[in-house]
């Protein structure tokens, strides 16, 4: 007789996709023998029906993450402008008197625009539309014609209506995202109605085999089978990951749950406390974070971290996992200090664009050879984009 195993805790701590994969390898299997589900047909399709809202949430959302690279695209219309503004101010300090003057007639106008490089993106937007209006006035031909910009001054417009248009289903997005409602408010609805689903077919798996009905026990055996070939799956790929699904261990007892849809104590209680005096992102790969007690922080992970992981978690989620990559130095009276932490993207197919982009605050420790070194306050959860499918 089959037994079913734990899973409940399990769902709660996998990410957002895995979660959604999770259900629809179920959703899958049992969809062709859902005509043989009997009294349990009704709570099928309960959870069917949630499920479908979480798919309708999660599509989105991964639609949506495609438009996270805006950073990418506002940089590349500031590269143009910068092209545009390099030619002129180039011909300005050349020695050919026809150049020089067609630059300072243009140097005229880009001077009324020389807020671009560091304004907001939706000014930046506005700001170029005008500057770009202002040089194909007919009093400004000619010397765009000494330098041939016509076509630098086309790939600005184009590059900013690609902003701008990106921009515009970012903000779409974001606005029917808040109509949908998020995976964090989705995922436990999915959880329960699976939840009730699959404790009925336990009962009536138990009662079909006292009643001597094979054929209905083996269509639940079946779904019995296949659930806990599912959760292994997801047991293993969490554990590897660097989780537990209970105290310590994979497939660990589900009596310590906690506070539903949350992940338990942040580990390494006992740890050094290390407050967080600022982050960035120079890069889509790296992070950085800045200790407020340089000393403290020099004392309890410089150099024991190296070659360990930043853990970051968010409510509800998995530990997002940043190999750390070495130590932000600073040259100080001839000798090297260390000014903070170096984080790589958890994985090759995400990188970071703003560390206060999402939810804010987060827990987040170091950990090394299953040892937490010390936890961090005052983390921010950076964003991620994915750059290519990862499922």
């Amino acid at each position: 007789m089959k037994t079913l195993k734990k899973f409940s805790m399990l769902v709660r701590r996998l990410r957002n996709g895995e979660h959604y994969e999770f259900y629809y390898e179920i959703i899958r299997f049992v969809t062709p023998i859902s005509s043989s589900l009997g009294d349990a047909g009704k709570l099928w399709l309960l959870f069917i029906n949630a499920f479908q809202h979480e798919d309708d949430v999660f599509k989105h959302s991964a639609k949506a993450s495609e438009t996270t690279h805006i950073s990418e695209v506002n940089a590349e219309r500031k590269t143009a402008f910068q092209f545009i503004k390099m030619t002129i101010e180039a011909a300005l300090l050349g020695n050919d008197p026809a150049g020089k003057a067609a630059a300072a007639k243009l140097a005229g106008i880009l001077d009324n625009y020389k807020k671009i490089p560091s304004a907001p993106m939706v000014e930046t937007s506005a700001l170029i539309t005008n500057m770009v209006q202002d040089l194909r006035l007919p009093e400004y031909a000619t010397a765009l014609g000494v330098f041939n910009l016509a076509g630098a001054i086309d790939d600005l417009e184009e590059r900013n209506e690609n902003f701008i248009d990106l921009y515009a289903e970012r903000e779409d997005s974001r606005s029917e995202a808040e109509q949908r409602g998020s995976m964090k408010e989705v995922r436990p609805r999915t959880d329960k109605a699976f939840a009730r689903f699959i404790e009925t077919v336990g009962v009536l798996y138990t009662l079909s085999i006292s009643n001597g009905n094979a054929a209905t026990a083996e269509v639940y055996e079946k779904i019995i089978t296949k659930l806990n070939a599912i959760v292994t799956q997801y047991e293993t790929i969490y554990a590897r990951r660097g989780g537990s699904t209970g105290k310590g261990k994979p497939g660990g007892d589900e009596g310590d749950e906690g506070d539903e849809g949350l992940l338990p104590d942040t580990p390494g209680a006992d740890a050094p406390v290390l407050a967080v005096a600022s982050q960035e992102t120079p890069s889509p790969r790296v992070m950085y974070v800045f200790p407020a007690d340089v000393a403290a922080f020099a004392e309890a992970l410089c150099p024991a971290a190296a070659g360990g992981v930043l853990a970051l978690v968010q409510t509800g989620e998995a530990p997002a996992l940043c190999p750390i990559t070495g130590f932000k130095t600073e040259t100080v009276e001839g000798e090297e200090t260390v000014k903070g932490l170096e984080a790589a993207s958890p994985s090759e197919y995400h990188t970071f664009f703003s560390p206060f982009y999402n939810d804010g605050a987060c827990d987040a420790w170091v950990e090394k050879d299953g040892e937490t070194l010390a936890r961090f306050t005052g983390m921010a959860y950076p964003g991620m984009t994915r750059i290519e499918p990862d499922r």
